[in-house]
């Protein structure tokens, strides 16, 4: 059925369907590739139903039991979180239930949007209501702020750019890094699903389903606003984005009874946005150079526009533009010579 399974991991697979009265298989097919180590596969029955497996190779920290225990604290709190049928740490195997194709990603337009993004904020405000519980929930800290970065270094400037960075301009950026990652401290501190963007939202029954959630960890409040309205592949007038700012205002005002200036909301959501461009510039570049995935390249000069333009809005983050504006040039000649 699935080539890539092995015979244990195939026989525990057919146990668990017959045990949720998953009978005729038709066949299955693999889902998309992202940054991710993981595979998923979609697995369609003869009743026009059909499940979603999730594959964790051994040797790689992503977690089956860490989905499983954090899907079961959001389902708690009403998140419209995948259901999960089956599991299996040993075998690194997860079954679960299928949300269907309607990602935000390739479903998002100007008619729906406004619609679209208040069920995120929904599903966003329930997450960020969750008890901050250290037993389940790993801190955003300076261990991760410092792997994050390390990440950027060595495996973007290094490695992807060739060195095309002198020492002096890395010191500069780190020591703005370490300015942004200050701001990040001082924000309220929410439970963050720590990628809350488009690629791991669907539209399902006029509600947001949620992906993907296995990192969530207790964050600054602005890590996921950043993930959701700093999406970079859609662009929509400013105008648009702050009602939707406004919108979340009044919920968390609500739900949460936390009020947090317009002025402070932009500069929380950029700040993180900002790191978290750091982030997956890294960690992209890394999963290019060890599993030759170039699917997400070609969004680097994305990537690297958005900082450019975001930290020269701000007098202590203007280094950061000053020195990677002459890498786009660099970047988009590096890209083409990949492609």
């Amino acid at each position: 059925m699935i080539e890539k399974l092995s015979n244990i991991q195939s026989e525990w697979l057919l146990k668990q369907l017959k045990l949720i009265e998953k009978n005729g298989i038709e066949g299955s097919s693999k889902l998309r590739l992202e940054s991710s180590q993981r595979d998923f596969y979609r697995i369609f029955f003869s009743n026009e139903t059909s499940v979603i497996l999730m594959v964790v190779p051994p040797g790689i920290e992503e977690s089956v039991s860490s989905f499983y225990e954090k899907a079961k604290i959001f389902e708690k709190k009403q998140v419209n979180v995948p259901t999960i049928f089956s599991k299996n740490e040993e075998l690194g195997l997860l079954l679960v239930e299928d949300f269907g194709d309607k990602l935000y990603q390739f479903n998002l337009s100007d008619e729906n949007a406004d619609l679209y993004y208040d069920l995120a904020i929904n599903e966003l405000v329930k997450i960020q209501s969750l008890e901050l519980d250290k037993n389940i929930f790993s801190h955003f800290d300076d261990k991760l702020l410092l792997h994050n970065w390390n990440l950027f270094e060595e495996f973007f400037l290094n490695e992807f750019l060739e060195n095309k960075v002198d020492n002096h301009a890395t010191k500069t950026l780190r020591k703005v890094y370490e300015q942004i990652s200050l701001n990040l401290f001082n924000q309220p501190k929410v439970i963050c699903h720590y990628d809350f963007e488009c690629r791991n939202l669907v539209y399902k029954e006029n509600k947001t389903g949620v992906l993907d959630f296995q990192d969530a960890l207790i964050g600054p409040i602005g890590l996921d606003l950043a993930s959701l309205f700093k999406d970079l592949y859609f662009f929509w007038p400013e105008e648009k984005i702050f009602t939707w700012y406004e919108n979340y205002q009044r919920k968390i005002d609500f739900h949460l009874n936390l009020k947090v200036p317009m002025i402070k909301l932009i500069e929380y959501i950029d700040y993180c946005s900002i790191q978290r461009q750091f982030r997956i510039l890294g960690k992209l570049s890394k999963v290019y150079l060890d599993l030759n995935r170039t699917n997400r390249i070609n969004d680097f000069p994305i990537l690297l526009n958005y900082m450019i333009d975001t930290s020269g809005k701000y007098e202590e983050l203007k280094p950061i533009s000053k020195i990677l504006s002459p890498l786009t040039e660099i970047l988009i000649k590096r890209i083409a010579k990949i492609n």
